[in-house]
């Protein structure tokens, strides 16, 4: 059986190296899903002219996405995002993603989850 990193016991156990390592306590980090609805059924080279700008976007703000696949055609899909260096995004960068995606014509909706643990996936 795992044991839970994020136990109050065991956060008093470690040592601030080993809170780092393991990303816990005053260095946990945390992501957030986000979920994609498009106007009409995308693939190929539309949908991934639209990744490459929603990934060069993200990278401007210093941030990463992963996910956002599933099978062609897309109607929708969904992925997750975390900053590119340590640490976590902030509610900024949520609202300036969802914004950003609601902005653009393909998509119809775009929801941005809470955010959440990005390494060992239990909510905030």
């Amino acid at each position: 059986m795992k044991r839970d990193p994020r136990s109050t016991g065991r956060l008093r156990r470690l040592k601030p190296r080993q809170r780092k390592k393991l990303r816990v306590g005053e260095f946990k980090e945390h992501c957030f899903d986000i979920e994609l609805v498009f106007n009409a059924p995308m693939r190929g080279e539309p949908y991934h002219d639209f990744i490459n700008d929603f990934f060069g976007f993200l990278e401007q703000r210093n941030l990463l996405g992963g996910g956002f696949g599933g099978r062609e055609p897309f109607s929708e899909t969904e992925g997750v995002i975390a900053r590119i260096e340590r640490g976590s995004p902030s509610e900024e960068d949520r609202e300036a993603v969802v914004h950003w995606l609601r902005a653009r014509p393909e998509v119809v909706d775009a929801r941005a989850q809470e955010f959440k643990d990005a390494w060992h996936g239990h909510a905030v």
